[in-house]
């Protein structure tokens, strides 16, 4: 029996089986056994972009393996790095560039994660995720949880079922209502919380979205998100989802951020612990499923958000809102 549950919509907006993508970071292992790995595992099709970037054929798109640190990643690595080294004043011979690339690899190796992004894999094979998993971990990867100072995540980015305005406002009202149950549950490690990288929703917005006479439409939606939120930094990004539905209107307000256009959810809040005994992806999915849940019970979503807003209201309350919500949780 397959550790992952289903979601409640099992089709997207296109009528066809649902997608999810996966990002994963961790450390202490190099380039070339991460890349045998992977290719061992799902028999992909090797295209070196350069030392610390490579991209991996399949049948469901490309896998991306890359060190997380710009400088490496760029495509165009030996034109910047002279570039880089020209402007610190330190004159390097282009030959040795692949050799200075090594070193960078090498000392790197702990500090630096290495991220995996898999292609959107079809509900149905979901589980293909759990397998490099485990296999990471028996090679030796480390998770956030080995090191004070790791802060690797894994990213679920979670293909909608709708791109109704009222279905995908039903899963952010869900979201921050669970937010403070999910950060709990999930144990979040202290290096990921002191990032920026997953805030919570703020107060403002949450008490907007949550009005029972909040009905907007799709722009209106995009507008109120990008008033209060101009920034990637939510541990559930939707500016994906809104740049590919209105890119134009996105760009408007934030014409740099660094945007991928697609139709997921962007749920970033997890820990990536890879190496920790008894881990799994599926268990990280399962958590994302409870959001999916509150949006699709519409009873519930209503006197929830309700209970919420007169939790906010309060000056002082006896009860933290997460241990509320966990009642909820453990009833379904």
């Amino acid at each position: 029996m397959s550790d992952f549950k289903m979601p409640k919509y099992m089709s997207n907006y296109k009528e066809e089986l649902r997608r999810v993508g996966f990002e994963l970071e961790f450390s202490n292992i190099q380039m070339q056994e991460i890349l045998n790995l992977l290719k061992q595992t799902y028999s992909l099709k090797e295209k070196k972009i350069n030392n610390f970037f490579y991209k991996l054929e399949s049948n469901y798109g490309d896998f991306v393996l890359e060190l997380d640190f710009e400088l490496l990643t760029k495509q165009k690595l030996k034109t910047n790095a002279l570039e880089f080294f020209d402007k610190v004043g330190i004159d390097i011979n282009e030959t040795k560039l692949d050799e200075i690339e090594n070193i960078l690899g090498t000392i790197s190796k702990d500090l630096v994660p290495y991220e995996i992004s898999t292609p959107p894999i079809p509900l149905d094979k979901i589980e293909l995720i759990d397998e490099l998993s485990k296999k990471l971990t028996q090679a030796g990867a480390h998770g956030t949880q080995k090191k004070v100072y790791n802060a690797f995540g894994l990213h679920i980015n979670v293909e909608l079922s709708s791109l109704e305005v009222t279905s995908i406002l039903n899963h952010l009202q869900a979201y921050v209502i669970l937010q403070d149950f999910l950060n709990k549950d999930a144990k979040v490690d202290i290096a990921r919380k002191i990032t920026p990288y997953i805030d919570n929703f703020p107060k403002e917005y949450i008490i907007k979205i949550l009005q029972e006479d909040y009905k907007p439409t799709m722009e209106e939606l995009i507008q109120d998100y990008l008033k209060f939120n101009p920034t990637r930094n939510r541990s559930l990004d939707m500016l994906p989802i809104f740049a590919y539905i209105n890119e134009k209107q996105v760009r408007k307000i934030l014409p740099k951020e660094k945007i991928k256009p697609r139709p997921a959810f962007h749920y970033r809040l997890s820990n990536s612990l890879i190496g920790q005994k008894n881990w799994k992806i599926s268990q990280e999915w399962n958590r994302w499923l409870i959001v999916e849940k509150l949006a699709n019970n519409h009873n519930d979503l209503k006197y929830l958000s309700k209970q919420y807003l007169a939790h906010l209201d309060k000056l002082v309350s006896l009860k933290k809102w997460d241990e509320k919500v966990s009642k909820w949780v453990k009833n379904q």
